[in-house]
Order: C-alpha cells, then structure tokens, then sequence
C-alpha cells in the first residue's frame, strides 16, 4: 500500500474522479453543448465552397496586362494563425505572343563543331561529346558502301547535329569544296548517307621545265606534284629511260587542269598532256575521253583494264544494285560493288595500273585497299584476309595485291569489287572500260582536236618562258 504523499495523491485524484463521474450524470447534454459552444473560440471559419474545383488542367493565361482582380473580404483570423505574408504582386507583362514565349522554353537543336587534331579517333570524339558508341557504329554501316568517313585528316571538320534530346540526329564532314558529306538519322534508328555537291569550274594551265640532274627533282621544280610526276614516268618509261637517256637541257612541257568552286581549289592539278623532249626526239602523251593516255598517233600508252579481279570466274553472289536492302540489317542500303563468291584465300588481282592510296581495316568493310589507276579510273577490294601492298605502291595490271576473306560485318566468305569512273561507282561487270589499244576510227577527230589545242598551249608556255 502507498503511503506518505503517494496516499494522499491517490485520494485526490480518486474523489475527482468520482465527482467528475457523479456530474456527468446530473448534468443535461442540451446544458453541456450551451457551455462548449460559451467558451472563446480560435478556430478559424472556413467560407463554404460554392461548387467542386475542376479536375482537367487550366489553361495558361494570355501574358496580357490585367487589371488587379478584387479583393474578397477574408475572415479574420488568430495573429498566431496567421502565415507569412505573400510578395508583392508583379508588375504588369509587356505584350509578348505566349507561343513564342512556349517554344523558347523548349530545347532546340544545336550545332557542335569539331576539328580534327593529331591522335583523334572517331570513338573518341563521340565519348568526348557524350554520343552512344552504337550510334557510331550505325553511322559506319551507312559508310560501309562509301568509306569517305574515315582516314581522318588533321585540320578536317566533323558538324554534329542533335535533336532537343541531346541526341544526334546528322553528322557531316567536307570532304572538298566542292562535296560534303552527311549522315542523317532515319526512323529505323540507323543513318542514311547524303551529297551536298556543288558544280566545279576548271581552268587548264601549263608547265615548262628543263632537265638539271634527274628528271623528278627537275619536275618538282617545275611545279608537278609527285602523283604527276609518277604519270608521267608511267607513261612514257617505254619509250625511253629516263636515267640512261635524258641529258641536261632536255627539255619538258605538260598541260594541266584545275577545278575550283568560287575561287577555291579542288583537288590536285590534273594532268592532261605530256611532251619531253630527248635529244631533239619528241616523245609525247595525250588524255582521251575514256581516261585512259595515247600517244600523237592514237596507239595506248596503258594497258586495258581487267573485267574481273580473279585469275578464275566466279558466281556472282550479289550484283551492283544501288537500291539494294542490306542482308544483314533488311534496311535500305546501296550496294556499290558487286560480291564475288570467293573462297577463303583466293589471289587477288589488281585490275589495272595505279598508286595504292589507302590500305584499311574497316568496322563493317573489313580489310580493304583502294587504287588509284591511271586516269579516270579507280579501284576498291573489300573483305579481305591478307593485304599484300602497301600504301604509295605502284602496281601493276594484273598483279596479286591481297587474298580474299571474309573480315567485316558479312554472310560468308566473298570479295566486294568496285570500280569507280570519276569518283562515282559504276557497275563493273557491264561499264565501259578501256580495253583498246588504239583510239577507235570514229574518235579520232575529237581526240585531234584536242591534241592540237594542248600542243599550241604547251608551244605557248614555252616560248614564254
């Protein structure tokens, strides 16, 4: 039992107890409810809702000036009820098209440009800018057909293109003034290869030259570059050596071509004619309209062109088709070649002469080598196992420059051969190719014509000098 103060706190709070208990019982509710509602009240009274508020989203209001709306009387309420004050309402809008102000809230495009330093990789560039690797993939697929993407040049510009989500939509690179080149998204999440060519102007200029110690350093101050100079050496090394032959005071005239666009240089100087002249003896050469050179009386200075790149004919598994859906990701996609169903290590030939000018190892186009045949002509190999040259090579029709295989993104073993005729590509099992040795009778007058233009030019150029 408690005792002391517990006791008599006990006792108290019982005999509460029992006199609260003994007036909840005397005491009428009606009375208890007229006490309660006696006592002050801090509650604050709430205006009844005249209707439920809508549930669908209002609409933004124009940004027009108004005119403050009125002010409804508030009920009053306790000072320690009361919430901070709101801030001062804001001054009235300047007039502006609420579109317009909607469409500045969204992301737009944006352009980055990119210039090519030493050491640069195209997956690195795309991990700098924060591209998925995958997009760059799709984007090789698409140049699987055209391989103008890659080798990247020190000083080139790659313009990426993304959309409001950050994500590219267009890649471009310039290859020339005259050419760039795009890679636009499409809806199938891949890349589609565009143009933008505009037309090149060309203008014929000459050079005259005199023969002081070999016949390169003497046509290196004469203002040829080497791939001419390589021509030329091609052209005529048949008809005299130009070690043995040549003397100091020998001279040399060509005639070259220029393209431009609004001023600006395309390309290198193309060469058109070539006279040298060796102890007084004229040996000369001439570019006909089939690309290929002739001497003064018509006969090839260059041998014809091969038909197929193989010493044996093989089934064709996929002809030239620029229209052609891709066998491997059912979208549309140019086939710019055509497959030839070579087995695993089969000799391949190059198809005419040239100057190997890129020896690679694509993503999707495997191992392959591109050749730049004297004139108009040029040559790739694609899907090789071996490659058997070397870039800045000279070659020779019908020399062995690789063995077939099956490297890159394909189906089984085959060899992809394209011939392109100024740059373009071309069907190679029915285009014209040079396979003359002699201009043919119903050409002989236009390719005089043009021999007697490029002889007055090259007399001209060297009587002025």
């Amino acid at each position: 039992m408690p005792r002391g103060p517990r006791l008599w706190i006990l006792v108290i709070v019982s005999v509460f107890v029992a006199l609260l208990a003994v007036y909840e019982s005397s005491v009428p509710v009606q009375d208890r409810q007229a006490e309660f509602d006696a006592l002050p009240s801090t509650t604050i009274q709430l205006q009844p809702i005249g209707k439920q508020a809508p549930t669908a989203p209002v609409a933004l209001p124009p940004l027009m000036p108004i005119a403050p709306a009125p002010v409804e009387p508030q009920p009053e309420v306790a000072d320690d009820l009361v919430a901070d004050p709101l801030p001062a309402p804001m001054p009235p809008v300047v007039s502006v098209d609420p579109v317009e102000t909607i469409q500045e809230s969204v992301l737009k495009p944006k352009l980055v440009e990119h210039i090519i330093e030493s050491g640069d990789t195209l997956e690195a560039i795309f991990v700098r800018y924060g591209f998925p690797v995958n997009t760059l993939y799709n984007i090789l697929e698409a140049d699987q057909e055209y391989l103008v993407l890659e080798p990247l040049q020190v000083g080139d510009r790659l313009n990426f293109e993304t959309d409001k989500h950050g994500e590219l939509v267009k890649l471009s690179r310039r290859i020339d003034p005259s050419k760039t080149i795009s890679y636009v998204s499409h809806d199938n999440g891949g890349f589609v290869y565009e143009e933008d060519v505009k037309p090149i102007s060309w203008s014929q200029l000459t050079r005259h030259g005199e023969v002081k110690g070999s016949f390169y350093v003497s046509a290196k101050r004469a203002g040829l570059s080497d791939r001419n100079v390589m021509v030329v050496s091609e052209l005529l090394k048949n008809r005299f050596d130009f070690r043995r032959d040549l003397r100091a005071g020998d001279t040399f005239d060509v005639v070259l071509k220029q393209g431009d666009v609004d001023g600006e240089l395309v390309g290198a100087e193309i060469l058109e004619a070539v006279r040298i002249s060796v102890r007084g003896n004229y040996y000369q050469a001439f570019l006909h309209s089939d690309g290929r050179f002739y001497d003064e009386n018509g006969n090839s200075l260059t041998p014809a062109l091969r038909r197929w790149p193989t010493s044996t004919t093989y089934r064709i598994s996929s002809a030239f088709n620029p229209r052609r859906m891709h066998p491997v990701t059912g979208r549309p996609s140019p086939h710019n070649g055509t497959d030839i169903a070579t087995p695993n290590g089969t000799q391949i030939l190059a198809t005419g002469d040239g100057v190997v000018t890129r020896t690679a190892d694509h993503r999707y186009a495997g191992k392959y080598i591109e050749i730049d045949n004297i004139g108009k002509y040029s040559t790739r190999f694609l899907h090789l196992s071996k490659i058997l040259v070397k870039k800045g090579q000279r070659v020779k029709r019908g020399q062995v420059i690789a063995l077939s295989g099956s490297t890159g993104r394909v189906t089984g073993p085959h060899l992809h051969y394209e011939l392109h005729i100024n740059g373009r590509p071309v069907n190679p099992m029915t285009a014209k190719i040079p396979t003359m040795q002699a201009i043919a009778k119903d050409e002989q007058v236009a390719f005089n014509n043009s021999k007697k233009q490029w002889t007055q030019m090259m007399d001209a150029g060297a009587v002025s000098l």
